[in-house]
């Protein structure tokens, strides 16, 4: 009875999880936030600063895959995620696939996306 239960709170939590992502987008605060999204089956990660966030992109209309945003300004893991990820201009955006990244979009000297295009082209890459 035990495993039955343990298998059917998996499974409804799974489900419940998967309904979710079409509506939410979350900031990523910790390393074990950042660790736990980027291992997903499909996680887009947009990492810009706070000073730049009027060009911060909708990533909630990305369907079917989990979203998040990284805050270089963010003492405890801006510095840390720059390096390890090779950030050099803000905004950009990285889709991972169970921890290892597929694509890479990185933002012009504008520091600006098309709002539009960078949509369309993440949703072409994720086969959406």
């Amino acid at each position: 009875m035990n495993k039955l239960y343990k298998l059917l709170c998996g499974l409804f939590g799974l489900v419940l999880s998967l309904s979710q992502l079409q509506s939410q987008t979350t900031n990523l605060d910790t390393f074990q936030d950042i660790q736990l999204m980027k291992n997903e089956f499909c996680a887009v990660i947009e990492i810009n600063a706070s000073w730049n966030w009027a060009n911060r992109i909708p990533l909630e209309r990305i369907d079917k895959c989990y979203t998040g945003y990284v805050d270089l300004s963010n003492k405890q893991i801006g510095a840390v995620i720059q390096k390890e990820w090779d950030i050099k201009v803000v905004p950009t955006i990285i889709i991972f696939e169970y921890g290892v990244e597929l694509k890479r979009f990185e933002a012009d000297l504008s520091m600006k996306f098309r709002e539009d295009e960078i949509l369309n082209n993440i949703r072409r890459e994720i086969g959406q």
